[in-house]
């Protein structure tokens, strides 16, 4: 007869599924989510994480396709002039969410279905009000590449230093010197990133009025 311990390891193993395994990820933060670590945080070995991912690059897609399928992006019919800074604001948001989504994406090798659908779908909404296909996708790709560097370099900035302050502190100390470049940096909203962010996609918007006018 079995003893108890005996029954103890006989016990079935943990059952998995794609979607925790991708839960765990995110939650561990995906720039410290290795295979070891997300194995813990289930309470499993890692080894039986590579039945679900073939590596590590394979579960960061996977992270990037829920982040993605998780946020509410515009519609498409919207206007284009409101339907581009809710792109890129939906976009901020998401990098906000999830840390680390953004050196992931950075540094991606593929793109996963729920991106490039997404895209498909803001591209053809763009295409029915006046862009060619060529500039609709390079408007969808601007937002993004600006939104990803903007966000980016602001986490920077916010950094601490040694003797106290922020990496921004120091920047103000180089910029803003008196003439021209401490009038244009004065505005201290120009210092918060997400008002950066949006500055620039001002700037953008007028250009593609440009072409689509």
């Amino acid at each position: 007869m079995a003893d108890e311990s005996s029954r103890k390891k006989s016990g079935r193993p943990r059952v998995l599924h794609e979607h925790d395994i991708v839960a765990a990820a995110l939650a561990e933060g995906l720039l410290d989510a290795t295979m070891p670590a997300v194995a813990r945080r289930l309470g499993v070995s890692h080894s039986a994480l590579y039945r679900y991912y073939a590596d590590r690059n394979a579960l960061m897609q996977a992270c990037i396709a829920q982040a993605v399928a998780s946020m509410p992006w515009p519609d498409p019919e919207e206007p284009w002039r409101t339907m581009l800074p809710k792109l890129a604001s939906t976009t901020w948001d998401m990098l906000e969410r999830y840390p680390g989504l953004t050196e992931t994406m950075l540094t991606a090798t593929r793109s996963p279905e729920e991106m490039t659908c997404l895209a498909e779908k803001l591209v053809r909404g763009l295409v029915a009000q006046g862009f060619t296909p060529h500039d609709a996708i390079l408007a969808i790709e601007l937002i993004g590449d600006l939104t990803l560097t903007t966000f980016t370099a602001t986490q920077r900035l916010d950094a601490p230093v040694d003797g106290g302050g922020t990496l921004r502190d120091l920047a103000r100390e180089d910029w803003v010197r008196p003439g021209v470049l401490s009038d244009a940096l004065s505005d201290e909203t120009l210092w918060q990133g997400r008002v950066r962010l949006e500055n620039k996609v001002s700037l953008i918007l007028e250009g593609f009025a440009q072409r689509v006018g």
